[in-house]
């Protein structure tokens, strides 16, 4: 108590005081604090025990706090849920309109080869009409026909027991 009692207090900073007249501030002397000794027997006597035993809560609060941590839970389960639902719905649209342009581009290019391979035929069919091409119909007298090869005939033996007992093991290896 004597401690509190040889406390001077600061002021309190510009901007919350009042604007006052010029009047010349006050200087404090700094205080060293003074150790002060208790008895126990004073300082136990304003300090008041708890309770040893914590009482439990009652059964209607302790289910509904149960009540609110599960429902709490299934909040944010669904939130997160809702979130990525709402998030295919956006990417699969956007991603089906890429794919599907695509789609088109190539269809696009499709119909300029077949126009572009119809053309160059008919090109050359229109040259291949001219008188000085040196090209003739065709005629079945004028084919000409090619003998089948000779395919030289593979001699199959009969593999001993010794043969097929032993395994095949190759130089290299077959695979890393």
């Amino acid at each position: 108590m004597t401690a509190a009692r040889d406390y001077l207090p600061t002021p309190p900073p510009t901007r919350y005081r009042r604007r006052q007249k010029a009047t010349p501030t006050r200087r404090y002397q700094s205080v060293t604090p003074k150790t002060i000794t208790h008895t126990p027997s004073q300082s136990r006597s304003k300090v008041t025990p708890l309770p040893a035993k914590c009482k439990g809560l009652p059964l209607a609060l302790q289910f509904l706090l149960l009540v609110q941590k599960s429902s709490t839970t299934l909040t944010c389960g669904l939130v997160a849920i809702t979130l990525g639902v709402y998030g295919w719905t956006v990417y699969a649209p956007t991603l089906w309109s890429q794919e599907f342009s695509k789609l088109k581009t190539l269809q696009r290019n499709e119909r300029q080869l077949a126009a572009t391979n119809e053309s160059l035929k008919h090109k050359m069919a229109e040259q291949a009409e001219q008188p000085g091409s040196s090209l003739t119909l065709p005629s079945p007298y004028k084919s000409i026909f090619l003998s089948p090869a000779d395919v030289p005939t593979i001699e199959v033996t009969e593999q001993t027991e010794e043969t097929q007992k032993t395994p095949i093991i190759p130089e290299t290896p077959i695979a890393y």
